[in-house]
Formats: C-alpha cells, structure tokens, sequence
C-alpha cells in the first residue's frame, strides 16, 4: 500500500530539523543574498529537512534529487529547488499542490484547459499573447514541463508487489517531426490496487506499430519495478500477446477483451449472424457462474461453425481467456471483461488527437497531452472508488489471499 506522507510527518519533528539546516545556513552568511533569493533558500531548506524527516518514517522510499521550480510570493518569483523521492508520495508542505505555482485556480484552469486544446506548447503561447496574458508564458511553460516530468517519473517508479488487476492496451497515434508525419503507439497499463484504487502504471511511446518486443519491455520494466503478483490481467487478443503474458504473469488469469470480440464479429460474420452473436454474448456476460458460461460458449461456437469454422476454432481454443471474468464478483464481471479502463485515456487523447488536425506536433506535445489525460482521471473521477469496486473489493481480497496462499 502506497504510505501517506501526511500520516508521517508532525510540526515539531520537521520544525528542529529545519531550525538546525537554517542555523548552518546562517553561520555560512548571507551578506551576499537578495531577498527573493534568500527566500528560495530557505524555503529549499525547509523542503529538504522535511525530506529527511519522511525518509526516517518511511525508509523504503529513498531520495531522488531535485528539480528546480519558480514560485510566485505575491509579485515576487521565488526559485526553490523541490526535493522528490523514488515513490512520488513525498511533496514538502511548505508548497502549493502540484501544478499551481502560486496562482489562483481560474488561472490554473485556464493553462491547462488553453495546453489541453492547443495544437501544441507553441500555438498555446500564441493564444495567451493574443488575449494579452504574455506575462503568464512563463507559467505556462512551467506547468507543461513539470507535467511531462511527472509522466516520464511515472515510468520509473516502484510499484505496489500485489495488484488485483492490470489492463493493457496500445494505441496508434501521428506525430510531425520535421514536416513529416511518423506513427508511433502508446503502450498503457493500468493497475487496480487492493485498496480498490486506479493507478497508471507505466505510459510509454515508441516509433512504429505495435510489436510483441515493446510489450515485453514494458511487462518487464513492471516487474523490474517491483510488480509480482497479479490477480487477472486483461488485455486484447493481439497477435502473440497472450503468451508473453502468461510467462510474465504464470499465476494470473488473463482475460480477452470482450469488447474487440464483439467487434471482431462484424468482420467474421455476416451482418444477420453478428447480430445474433452479439445476442448470444450478451447472455454470456450474464451467466450465472463458469459452468453455465462454459456451456453458453460452446453452444455459440456450435452456432456459427459452418459460417466461420476457423475464427470459431480459435474461440474454442482461447474459450478459458474469455470467459475469465465470470470467475469474479458480478458487479466486477463488465470491468474485467473489457480493456475499457485503458480506454478512458485513449479517448481524451483521440479528442486531443481531432482538435490538433488529426496528429500530434511533436513528441513533447503528446507527452504534455497524455500527462493531462492521466492526471484528469487520477485527480478526478478515480480519486473515489466506484460503487461496484467498493462493494466488492473485500470478495477480491479474500480471492487473491487465496490464489496466493496457495501458490507460495
């Protein structure tokens, strides 16, 4: 479970630490110091003392430098140097929540929504110039950059050892680079903690289409982050995928999304016979328990068999991997049978994608883009857990303390 730094920390154990640093600060003097520079030393000091603090109370984080960040006191900018940690979990409380230097949340709302809708960093610029906010280009630089920060730090954190869920999905996307356009994918995995919250575990582009070597590096940085036991894992029925997971994750079901087999039937099938398919899936969903699924499943492979014998034959062979979800609390069963998680992001970026002439204008700009999307959701609707995940979350628990019980 990801520890709460707030929990850690009291006033008297960060205020000695602080006063000492201080008392060392001044006995270097400061004859030399301005007043907004001496502020932002100080303030950098507190930071760190406070850091040192929290790493006593939670030794299994560790430090990880620093990053510099201009405050604004009032009218006057203050340049302080913000201590971070491996996890992520630790942010001085002498700062601003993230995201906001300072100013007030109308103008944080107007940077972010004015980057979100921009064809990139630049057009955004322009647009502020326009409307005669110039002086606030540097702001808007600022929260571009620390939210690009957050999503490369994002790939490099450790992870929680044991996740009810992980989701996985790639998506296809442009970008211009020198006047021409390039492909690249998005290769996105989200996890579902045992507190029954949503995380995105790691968010990577690469150049090309996607392929089997990217989604092993991925899966292998999860585990190389920490990420050892997994409950079902649910992705989509790409070519080769299946068994790579598999070897990464022995002990875990994985689910196919149901979602790209549904489609997958307007392609197989004529327009009457996918119909009824879908009909025949719908009942599925609904089954009862494995057994009475099983039986269903069959009997829809039964069905169309003449009409698509070698698309049927792949379904029986893979029936165990679609039907996974049926072994879990029913109000969990729509959200592990699908990679529809996954989608949430991919669908703010699609808007993004429309908004922007069809294609990103730099990798930076998507970048930027995609560290919105996340941290929309986290920060928003995933901050509370849904009525479904909540009633079920402590069936989920008890069934993964039993699927690894047994497996030690």
């Amino acid at each position: 479970m990801t520890a709460d730094p707030t929990k850690s920390l009291t006033p008297a154990s960060v205020a000695e630490r602080v006063k000492n640093d201080v008392d060392q600060l001044l006995q270097t003097g400061l004859a030399d110091f301005s007043l907004r520079e001496l502020l932002g030393l100080l303030i950098s000091t507190a930071g760190a003392a406070e850091r040192n603090v929290y790493l006593e109370k939670e030794p299994a984080d560790k430090p990880n430098g620093f990053y510099d960040r201009c405050l604004q006191l009032g009218t006057l900018p203050i340049e302080v140097r913000v201590p971070r940690t491996r996890t992520g979990d630790f942010r001085p409380a002498t700062l601003p929540s993230p995201y906001r230097r300072g100013y007030s949340e109308h103008v944080q709302s107007l940077l972010l929504g004015l980057l979100g809708s921009s064809r990139s960093i630049n057009a955004a610029k322009d647009a502020l110039q326009k409307m005669g906010l110039s002086s606030s280009e540097q702001d808007l630089e600022q929260v571009a950059t620390q939210m690009i920060e957050e999503l490369e730090l994002r790939n490099s954190r450790p992870l929680d050892p044991d996740l009810l869920a992980v989701f996985v999905d790639g998506k296809y996307v442009e970008l211009r680079e020198a006047d021409k356009l390039r492909s690249a994918c998005i290769y996105l995995a989200i996890g579902l903690g045992r507190d029954g919250k949503k995380r995105v575990l790691s968010c990577i582009a690469r150049p090309g289409r996607e392929n089997l070597e990217d989604w092993k590096s991925v899966l292998r940085g999860l585990i190389e982050r920490g990420l050892r036991r997994v409950m079902i894992f649910i992705q989509d029925d790409f070519s080769g995928l299946l068994p790579i997971s598999q070897s990464f994750f022995p002990n875990a079901d994985v689910q196919l999304c149901a979602v790209h087999l549904q489609r997958n039937a307007k392609t197989h099938l004529s327009k009457t016979d996918s119909a009824e398919f879908q009909q025949r899936w719908r009942a599925i969903k609904s089954s009862w328990d494995v057994e009475v699924g099983n039986r269903q499943f069959e009997e829809l492979c039964d069905r169309f068999a003449k009409a698509s014998p070698s698309w049927m034959g792949e379904l029986r062979k893979k029936r165990q991997h679609y039907l996974a979800f049926l072994k879990y609390p029913e109000p969990m069963r729509k959200s592990f049978s699908t990679t529809n998680v996954v989608e949430a992001i991919n669908g703010q970026l699609e808007i993004m994608r429309r908004n922007s002439g069809g294609y990103f204008h730099s990798e930076q700009t998507l970048k930027f883009k995609l560290g919105l999307a996340i941290s929309s959701l986290e920060d928003g609707r995933w901050r509370t857990l849904a009525r479904g995940i909540a009633s079920a979350l402590p069936q989920l628990n008890a069934l993964f303390q039993s699927r690894f019980e047994q497996t030690r």
